[in-house]
């Protein structure tokens, strides 16, 4: 295993001798691997350890611990022993076999033992009493899995996790099921002994585990430990983003886990605000916030930015001695890349859209000292507040064409991928040298803004405010300050690799 950080077991389920030894040159990078010999339980354990230079967990999952192996309790047991005698690292023994097992162990074995339990029982007062019962019985490694049936359910994971390392004892604990892809990442900073990973995509062994390549790559869950602060994004629905990948590559770029300073960025995606504060919080470092709560959590707040005031929108807050600060880094982005066209905006602003985009591009705006202001919206009601709160015209868009203005800032999320061929209103006004800012960064280039680009507009790309605002971001939860060519830099390589 490696010497620092947290380590990656690849779980390999070969169907036969000869999978098994494709499969052994699939992983170099892993840092322990597992064979689930379910369906090939007459391996020889010595040529088994001949096939991989990495530390090996032998297991023998049956059906009634999700597992496909069929045979009797006394197979079990002989098996398992012939695992033991052939030295293998670690030797991982089901829980509903343990009286039979290991009181028959021969004491001279150099295995260590992973007293392994899926249990169906998801709460978390259960699951405490369960792993006091294993805690009981002489083992190297206590392994607690249950079932993840919605995203409340990882948190449970973090409670037990807690509990286990109270207990001072040696364990791996996470959830199964897709829903449980969070508590298997949230494993490397609780304090599991390693991460259970695929070998690359469609290969899992479990539901909800991650391919070695993302867990390695794209979190660097190997660098991570339990002095690693949890940042990420919380939204509804947030599948499409991209920016726990540019956070995660810039910690790991930039950010030094020796330094007692380590983040890991994972997504949040919930439908109840409140109930994910309220529950999740003190867990938590810093988060991104996007639609729809980029309003909703200003209230959460104990101190906000002078830009979260005029807008009353916060996408970003951080931990502080006094509680938590909000912050909008969306805004700050918007009048950066505006500013250089003042010449442009002395003529008007049309803002298109009503949500909390709409509101910082407005103060955006204001601070800009651009008027005349006009704002187009399909929510009439959302519309007139805007136009109440910050003195602007909201026009219908039946009437976006009474809109005097030089300058387009859309804000909708109308042509996001994957509906890229859609576009919103306003399109009208695009005119040689007129400016059209689209805030949707994928893809880089929306309909909108091609259409712009042919009628001879100034376009700015989406892609640029998310990098600005990422920026600040990043800037706010760690305080480390980058360049812009440092941060187009990483995205740029990431851009390539997922492309």
């Amino acid at each position: 295993m490696s010497g620092t950080g947290h380590s990656l077991c690849v779980s390999l389920l070969p169907r036969s001798k000869k999978e098994l030894e494709d499969f052994s040159r699939s992983c170099p990078e892993a840092d322990v691997i597992e064979i689930r010999i379910d369906f090939i339980p007459d391996i020889k354990f010595q040529k088994l350890r001949e096939l991989f230079s990495q530390p090996l967990v032998v297991t023998l999952r049956t059906t009634a611990q999700g597992g496909y192996w069929e045979g009797s309790e006394t197979e079990y047991t002989k098996i398992i022993k012939k695992a033991l005698s052939a030295q293998i690292d670690y030797v991982d023994v089901e829980w509903q076999h343990y009286q039979q097992v290991i009181p028959t162990l021969n004491k001279k074995h150099s295995s260590k033992i992973i007293l392994s339990n899926h249990t169906p029982e998801h709460r978390l007062d259960v699951l405490k009493d369960l792993l006091l019962q294993m805690k009981e019985i002489p083992a190297d490694v206590y392994k607690l899995v249950f079932p993840v049936e919605s995203f409340w359910d990882n948190l449970t994971a973090l409670k037990l996790a807690e509990f286990a390392r109270s207990l001072e004892v040696p364990f791996i604990i996470h959830g199964n099921g897709e829903a449980g892809t969070l508590s298997r990442i949230l494993g490397a900073i609780s304090g599991n002994v390693w991460t259970y990973v695929s070998a690359q995509i469609n290969k899992e062994t479990a539901p909800g585990q991650l391919p070695l390549h993302e867990a390695r790559h794209y979190y660097h869950l190997h660098q991570k430990s339990t002095s690693t602060r949890l940042i990420g994004l919380v939204g509804n629905p947030i599948q499409q983003s991209k920016g726990w990948r540019l956070h995660n590559a810039l910690i790991h770029q930039y950010v030094s886990p020796q330094n007692s300073s380590d983040f890991l960025y994972v997504n949040f995606p919930v439908e109840d605000l409140k109930r994910f504060w309220v529950e999740w919080n003190e867990h938590l470092f810093g988060l991104s916030v996007t639609i729809p709560y980029k309003e909703e959590i200003v209230p959460y707040l104990t101190e906000c930015s002078t830009e979260v005031l005029i807008s009353g929108v916060c996408n970003t807050v951080v931990r502080t001695k006094n509680g938590w600060k909000g912050f909008n880094t969306d805004l700050l982005a918007l009048e950066s890349l505006l500013k250089p066209h003042r010449e442009i905006l002395k003529d008007g602003a049309l803002v298109v859209g009503t949500g909390a985009t709409a509101r910082s591009a407005i103060a955006a705006l204001k601070r800009l000292e651009v008027s005349p202001i006009f704002v187009v919206g399909r929510n009439s009601e959302r519309g007139r507040l805007l136009s109440e709160k910050f003195n602007v015209e909201f026009l219908e868009e039946d009437e976006v064409h009474y809109a005097g203005a030089a300058a387009v800032i859309q804000t909708t999320p109308v042509g996001m991928y994957p509906n890229v061929d859609q576009y919103p209103v306003g399109s009208s006004h695009f005119r040689r040298g007129r400016l059209v800012l689209d805030v949707i960064y994928n893809p880089p280039e929306t309909r909108f803004l091609k259409i712009a680009r042919d009628r001879g507009c100034i376009t700015i790309s989406g892609e640029e405010m998310f990098l600005l605002q990422a920026a600040k971001q990043f800037e706010l939860f760690t305080g480390v300050v980058l360049t812009m060519e440092q941060i187009r830099e990483v995205w740029n390589h990431l851009s390539e690799v997922i492309r």
